[in-house]
């Protein structure tokens, strides 16, 4: 998971920092990084935590050590939910998954076409491969139709 975070102060971004971050687990209030974050750009530094774990809990602390102490410090919290995320199983065209599937949901392309039977189409990481479909009507069970029948369409990544 990359960790990215904004530094500023009253004249805007600040570059050339070198933040340090350290990420806790919550529940065993263990210190699982203590590291230097990379600068990107335009104020903003990212860390890598290649030890992310969906199912803990984790207080993300960032210090530009060398800004004013009303700039200098950035608080982030994940995972209040990632224990029951990771146990959800979803069956959809009865097939049993995991987690894996909400990304592709949130990500991956998307199409509402007309009709009523299989005309939500949600795509594989190729942006080809039909992964799932479903079957979406109006608010009194017609098939839907698009303004002049054109596909909605999210692309993959928005």
């Amino acid at each position: 998971m990359w960790v990215v975070i904004p530094f500023y102060d009253t004249s805007g971004p600040v570059e050339g920092l070198s933040p340090i971050i350290k990420i806790r687990d919550v529940d065993t209030d263990i210190l699982i990084v203590s590291g230097t974050m990379t600068e990107v750009a335009d104020g903003f530094y990212c860390y890598d935590f290649t030890l992310y774990d969906i199912t803990k809990r984790y207080t993300i602390f960032g210090d530009a050590v060398s800004l004013d102490d009303q700039y200098r410090y950035k608080f982030l919290t994940t995972g209040s939910h990632g224990t029951q995320i990771n146990n959800i199983y979803l069956s959809i065209n009865n097939a049993d998954i995991r987690v894996e599937v909400l990304k592709k949901l949130l990500i991956n392309r998307l199409e509402l076409a007309d009709g009523n039977s299989d005309n939500m189409i949600l795509y594989e990481d190729d942006d080809i491969t039909p992964r799932f479909t479903y079957s979406v009507t109006d608010k009194v069970d017609s098939g839907v139709v698009q303004i002049s029948h054109i596909v909605s369409r999210r692309s993959k990544g928005v």
